[in-house]
């Protein structure tokens, strides 16, 4: 019987390590990421925030970023972390 349960137990660990490292470990590298690229941010770049915001950076601060909205042109100063990702979409800023 005691073998039984020894059976049991190992299958119930390795099924949580095995939970742990398909749905953990993807996660974490993907905020590593996000995290590297909102630390690389630099003037000029095109971002869009969380909340669907849009716009070129007009300046980096240690913890915030300048946003200049498009097409408005509209100044926002917002937190680094609210930065989702590089804005690789062809915008034309000329068009009102």
């Amino acid at each position: 019987m005691e073998t039984k349960q020894l059976i049991i137990t190992i299958v119930t660990i390795l099924l949580i390590l095995g939970l742990y490292y398909l749905t953990l470990l993807p996660r974490k590298k993907q905020e590593k990421e996000i995290k590297k690229m909102q630390d690389g941010l630099k003037k000029g770049d095109k971002v869009i925030t969380y909340t669907g915001l849009s716009g070129t950076i007009e300046e980096v601060l240690e913890d915030r970023i300048i946003l200049k909205t498009r097409p408005e042109g509209i100044k926002l100063s917002i937190e680094k972390w609210a930065v989702a990702g590089l804005d690789e979409r062809n915008v034309d800023e000329t068009k009102k």
